[in-house]
């Protein structure tokens, strides 16, 4: 059960970020996307060198830690590594502008799904202009969800 509920989340994770299609957020309509990841989303991890489409996201479960409550609540909190690429000239600016989107969609999806209770965004680092025209960022994210069934 566990394993179905983390490929879930990923996988649900996956379908929100590909809101991200450059146009006006369906959560909020005065937010406009700055970038277009549509088709772009995976659920694992590649290298810059296996990337071909710009910007992507790539998506990977870390750790999962179990809290057991005595009174029969098992909740569980999920790392999840969100890996960004983009090409262009002003990389930088065109990876700061897709991460944006993306904790945008992290803060404004309904999370309801999966008995997810919380989800925050834990980290958030770049490669500083250190490919240019390449650009990598990560984005850190950590669910909180009710394992209890």
């Amino acid at each position: 059960m566990a394993t179905s509920r983390r490929r879930d989340i990923v996988n649900f994770l996956v379908g929100e970020l590909k809101k991200i299609d450059g146009s006006e957020s369906t959560f909020d309509s005065t937010y406009t996307y700055q970038v277009n990841l549509f088709n772009n989303v995976f659920r694992r991890i590649k290298f810059l060198d296996e990337v071909n489409d710009f910007p992507s996201a790539y998506l990977q479960a870390g750790t999962e830690n179990r809290v057991y409550d005595s009174k029969g609540l098992t909740t569980s909190t999920l790392d999840i590594m969100i890996r960004v690429y983009v090409h262009t000239e002003d990389a930088t600016t065109e990876l700061e502008s897709t991460m944006q989107d993306i904790e945008f969609v992290i803060y404004n999806m309904d999370t309801e799904q999966y008995g997810i209770m919380d989800v925050q965004v834990s980290t958030m680092s770049t490669d500083e202009g250190l490919l240019d025209p390449y650009g990598i960022g990560e984005v850190g994210v950590t669910v909180q969800y009710d394992v209890t069934d």
